[in-house]
């Protein structure tokens, strides 16, 4: 499992951090959580992708 996958599982499961990444990797090994991990390496989230979007359409909807 990458580093960066492992990182963001990290943060988004509030994982202590004397937990090491070969644990983490192994409990997370084929988890939806790494799924969704490594999927937002590379892209957005549906709910920014779509407030981008609203943004755009609509200006006065950005977020401040």
């Amino acid at each position: 499992m990458d580093k960066q996958v492992i990182d963001i599982i990290r943060a988004k499961e509030q994982l202590p951090d004397n937990m090491t990444d070969s644990e983490i990797a192994r409990a997370y090994k084929g988890t939806y959580t790494a799924a969704r991990a490594a999927i937002s390496l590379d892209h957005k989230p549906i709910d920014q992708v779509m407030a981008d979007t609203m943004a755009k359409i609509f200006p006065f909807m950005r977020k401040k």
